[in-house]
C-alpha cells in the first residue's frame, strides 16, 4: 500500500517511558516534547524548517493544547507550517505515523514530522456545562483515570481489554 513513504535511517528517536508520578509528572507534555525535538534536531544539524506538516499526537489534554500542532511546530523551530493534533486512545502514535505516510504517499506532504507525547501523571479534570442537570450540575471527567477505568464501547476497564486479548491469543503472564 505504501511505496513512497519511509522513515529515514536514524531519522527517529524515542525517549523512555518515564515513571508514573516521577520527576516529569508536572512537565507540560507539548513543551517538553518540542524542546526534546529541538535539541535532537540541533544534535543532527537538521533544520526543522525542512518539514511541511506536523502531526502532534497527544491523548491526555494539556493547558493550551487547543493550539497544539502549530504551537508545537513553532516551538521546534518550524513556525508557520500547518499541522493537526491527533488523539486516539492507545493508537495515537501509530495513527500519526500512518496519516503522515498516507500524506507523503499521496503527495500532499513532502516531509511530515510526527511528534508524539503524553503526560499520564496528574491528568486534567474536565468540566462541561449541563444546564439541564438538576440544579445546573455539571458533567465532569478525570481524563486519564475515568477512561482507564471504563471504555465506553467495551464497557470495561482498559486493563481488562488487555487481559481479554492475552487470553484470546493464548499469551500467559510467564511469556510477558
Amino acid at each position: 500500500m505504501l511505496t513512497k513513504a519511509y522513515i529515514p535511517y536514524k531519522g527517529y528517536y524515542s525517549t523512555p517511558f518515564s515513571r508514573w508520578q516521577g520527576s516529569f509528572a508536572n512537565e507540560h507534555a507539548i513543551i517538553f516534547a518540542a524542546n526534546t525535538s529541538k535539541r535532537w534536531f540541533a544534535q543532527k544539524k537538521w533544520d526543522p524548517a525542512m518539514f511541511d506538516y506536523l502531526f502532534l499526537g497527544i491523548t491526555i489534554g494539556q493547558p493550551q493544547w487547543f493550539y497544539g500542532s502549530p504551537w508545537a511546530a513553532a516551538l521546534i523551530g518550524a513556525a508557520g507550517i500547518p499541522g493537526v493534533l491527533l488523539s486516539q486512545a492507545c493508537t495515537t502514535s501509530t495513527t500519526c505515523i500512518f496519516q503522515a505516510a498516507v500524506g507523503i504517499e499521496t503527495g500532499f506532504y513532502k516531509n511530515a514530522y510526527c511528534l508524539m507525547t503524553d503526560r499520564c501523571s496528574n491528568g486534567p479534570h474536565t468540566v462541561w456545562p449541563n444546564p439541564n442537570g438538576p440544579g445546573g450540575e455539571v458533567l465532569s471527567e478525570n481524563s486519564l483515570m475515568d477512561n482507564f477505568g471504563r471504555d465506553p464501547w467495551a464497557k470495561g476497564a482498559m486493563i481488562q481489554t488487555a487481559e481479554n486479548v492475552a487470553k484470546e491469543a493464548g499469551i500467559t503472564r510467564e511469556e510477558c
